[in-house]
């Protein structure tokens, strides 16, 4: 009697295992995946649009340094530091 019920316990577990991969390929079949081109055509965009920013402020900065250099020329400091 207990090897009966042994052996359904084992052919409820081996059904419910085959179950669960069953679902799985069900489900792996309909996922389509990541879409690397489009991923790739954004970064490309983000990266122009951030090299874009990225001269604007470099040409800001540029512009401080200029007139950094020109007040420390008034006032007779050293233009570039010594090291």
């Amino acid at each position: 009697m207990e090897s009966i019920n042994m052996a359904r316990i084992i052919f409820f577990g081996l059904c419910l295992v085959s179950g669960i991969v069953f679902l799985i390929f069900i489900l792996r079949q309909e996922d389509k995946g990541l879409d690397y081109n489009k991923i790739i055509r954004e970064l490309n965009k983000n990266k122009e649009k951030d090299l874009k920013k990225l001269n604007i402020k470099n040409k800001e900065i540029n512009n401080i340094e200029e007139k950094i250099l020109k007040c420390k020329k008034e006032l007779g400091m050293r233009l570039f530091d010594e090291k």
